[in-house]
């Protein structure tokens, strides 16, 4: 598991940057202490709060920047609460 900074929302240092930028490389350093090959992911949960549209298209957008194949299934879980931006990702056995 990883996760992006905590900030505070709307006000805070990352208040401008796009949450594919911040999840980017928190999907690339899961992958990298998995010590797998991206291609093994079957599955990412990404949980974020209160993002337009549960954060589903820039969960896609940071999984495809992370080079982790299209064709791993992803889901997204928008929370009302601090669950902040974590990443999971699950390895085909």
């Amino acid at each position: 598991m990883a996760r992006t900074a905590m900030t505070r929302a709307k006000r805070g240092p990352q208040k401008d940057t796009p949450p594919e930028a911040m999840l980017e490389p928190v999907l690339k350093d899961v992958v990298k202490k998995a010590g797998i090959d991206a291609k093994l992911i079957e599955e990412v949960c990404i949980g974020n709060v209160v993002q337009p549209g549960a954060g589903a298209g820039s969960s896609r957008m940071a999984q495809l920047l992370a080079d982790i194949p299209a064709t791993t299934s992803l889901y997204s879980i928008n929370r009302q609460c601090s669950s902040g931006l974590q990443a999971v990702a699950t390895i085909a056995n």
